[in-house]
């Protein structure tokens, strides 16, 4: 799993059936950056902040998320485990709308 911010959407007329009617997001994957790289690396992670990584990746959309908030991604073989979508041909899905995130005690979000 991973943190991602939703950057948009996807709209694909010409489709799998098995995803008709199914929201597609467009995502952009998260890292924490740490104020002190040597603590972070010694588990002591200190205060961070989320950057941006540059890729997007289209997830698909179960729970409801819109354009600019922060959500948790699975992807792969764990994307499939997701309720109803076991039959879908998936790589991404959207499992939560994430509420907080806190790094060495302090709020990111």
């Amino acid at each position: 799993m991973f943190l991602a911010r939703v950057k948009g959407h996807v709209v694909a007329t010409a489709k799998d059936p098995s995803i008709k009617g199914q929201k597609l997001l467009i995502v952009e994957p998260l890292k924490v950056d740490y104020d002190d790289q040597k603590l972070a690396a010694n588990g002591s992670a200190g205060v961070g902040r989320f950057e941006v990584t540059g890729r997007a990746i289209v997830a698909m959309d179960l729970i409801g998320a819109g354009e600019g908030q922060l959500v948790l991604i699975t992807q792969g073989s764990s994307a499939r485990l997701a309720e109803g979508c076991n039959k879908i041909p998936t790589d991404a899905v959207v499992i939560g709308i994430v509420d907080e995130a806190v790094v060495g005690g302090k709020r990111l979000i």
